[in-house]
């Protein structure tokens, strides 16, 4: 079963197909029904994009003791800044 599973999600136009079935049924009438049903949350958030800015950010140092900019190292070493 889990071989399966791998394979459905390694082919990239399964995982299309699967999530253009998901949006469909998610705005049939009996789904939203079901949903209210459930008292089920409405709100869902996409978690790729919160992940893709964390992986960018720990990529930065924002600490005010190491600056990555070579012209303001240049002026603290001159005794400009």
């Amino acid at each position: 079963m889990n071989e399966q599973i791998l394979k459905a999600y390694s082919d990239m136009s399964k995982m299309e197909q699967l999530e253009l079935e998901r949006q469909e049924t998610m705005i049939t009438n009996g789904f939203q029904k079901w949903m209210g049903e459930l008292n089920v949350s409405r709100s869902y958030v996409e978690p790729e994009s919160f992940i893709r800015a964390n992986e960018l950010n720990r990529q930065y140092d924002f600490s005010q003791t190491a600056s990555k900019s070579s012209l303001f190292n240049f002026l603290k070493i001159k005794g400009i800044w």
